[in-house]
């Protein structure tokens, strides 16, 4: 199928919470798939067993649909739930330096925040001289990418130790607890990117 959205939909110079960024996504490509369909709101309500008025206040992102609204609409309409959900794809993003959310020895920075399209999320991570920072599964089928940009990284899994110098990358099956460290005396500078599959 088709994209069911266009960038110019989206004005890029406004922040929205994910809630409100989520109900104008689903309102524009509920919008557009409609008008590809050559459907008036009217036959769809008809088709789907949802009001007209909640169908115009879902495309206009005034209401955030439930799953099961959503899924009468899909239903009716005959497209797929992910159609609906699917964000635009951003033809440029820039993210700027921020500062670190700190979690003990370790400060993160969310570079890119989990995108549907891609499964992907990506974060900068800073780890203290001699800090180290556990972290749990990531669930099955999850893979970690990681590129060391100024240190020297430690990561174990298990019982498994890799050195990763400056320069280098790491990728591995983070379906277990894993820990970053950094046993050297200065700053660890790495990016993370974490693949959930499909």
């Amino acid at each position: 199928m088709d994209k069911i959205f266009l960038q110019e939909d989206f004005n890029a110079d406004e922040k929205f919470t994910d809630t409100e960024e989520m109900t104008r996504i689903i309102g524009a490509n509920l919008k557009r798939a409609r008008q590809e369909r050559g459907l008036s709101l009217d036959e769809v309500s008809v088709r789907s067993n949802v009001s007209k008025s909640m169908l115009s206040d879902i495309e206009r992102g005034r209401k955030c649909p439930t799953v099961a609204v959503l899924y009468k609409i899909c239903e009716g309409m005959l497209v797929s739930l992910p159609s609906l959900l699917k964000a635009p794809e951003k033809i440029v993003e820039v993210v700027k330096n921020q500062e670190l959310v700190h979690h003990g020895c370790a400060g993160v920075q969310l570079m890119f925040r989990y995108d549907i399209n891609t499964s992907m999320e990506s974060h900068k991570v800073k780890i203290d001289p001699h800090g180290e920072f556990p972290a749990d599964s990531h669930g099955s089928g999850v893979w970690e990418y990681i590129f060391v940009l100024e240190g020297r990284l430690t990561l174990i899994l298990d019982n498994e130790v890799y050195e990763i110098e400056k320069g280098e990358a790491i990728k591995f099956l983070a379906n277990r607890k894993h820990t970053y460290a950094n046993r050297t005396d200065k700053d660890l500078w790495v990016y993370d990117i974490i693949y959930y599959g499909v």
